[in-house]
């Protein structure tokens, strides 16, 4: 695996370290990484599987007074 070196947020770093239960910064990273990608992943299904199915729904029916 390739090393970067970049300036982090410590704050920032230390918090989803907490929301994640990561104990090392690379764990951190990756594990915040990995959680993008599968939440992208998912919103992107999730519009194609909206998108399929506005094609098949009928239409809205128009009630007229008279119908009533």
């Amino acid at each position: 695996m390739r090393t970067v070196r970049i300036d982090l947020d410590q704050k920032l770093l230390a918090a989803a370290a907490s929301i994640m239960g990561t104990a090392s910064s690379n764990a951190t990273i990756n594990e915040a990484l990995r959680r993008i990608v599968v939440h992208e992943r998912q919103l992107r299904h999730l519009e194609r599987l909206a998108a399929n199915m506005l094609r098949v729904l009928p239409g809205p029916e128009v009630v007229t007074a008279a119908d009533r």
